[in-house]
């Protein structure tokens, strides 16, 4: 019996740290980072793209990175690597087009804020410093709210 949980125990463990890939059609674009894929034409799911946070839909850029990830993906095939779930039981993904990675995209042209409460690569940070800097996206902004910002100061329902 012993044996058995110990061998269970060990599956967890390494299960928990196990990346999944799922390849599927964006098929709904619901704002800056979040989508809907369809699975082998049956199953959908609802991905947040890792890393980032891209503006509310009620706010400044929500509608143009909204519409610029619908440009990158919607309708497309994509490939989705994660590794684990949200809050809100959304995979929280890593996504591609072709060789394309996404998430950096939408950092790197000013669509997003790299969301480093939950992340610390160093790629998102370096993206955000260089879209700063150009004044790319929302970052021609005088003073931009980050989106976690703009959450937590909305009156509650």
């Amino acid at each position: 019996m012993r044996s058995v949980f110990s061998i269970w125990l060990l599956l967890s463990v390494y299960s928990s740290f196990a990346q999944t890939t799922l390849i599927g059609r964006a098929i709904r674009i619901l704002d800056g980072d979040t989508f809907e894929i369809l699975v082998n034409d049956r199953a959908t799911y609802k991905v947040r793209l890792t890393d980032i946070d891209a503006p509310e839909k009620k706010q400044d850029f929500g509608n143009v990175a909204k519409q610029q990830l619908a440009q990158f993906i919607f309708g497309k095939e994509v490939k989705v690597v994660y590794d684990k779930l949200d809050r809100n039981k959304r995979i929280l993904g890593h996504v591609y087009f072709q060789n394309q990675y996404i998430n950096l995209q939408m950092v790197s042209i000013g669509m997003a804020w790299h969301f480093k409460k939950y992340s610390k690569d160093a790629q998102f940070a370096l993206a955000e410093n260089k879209a700063r800097k150009q004044k790319l996206g929302l970052w021609i902004q005088p003073n931009p709210i980050a989106p976690w910002d703009y959450r937590g100061k909305r009156p509650k329902k």
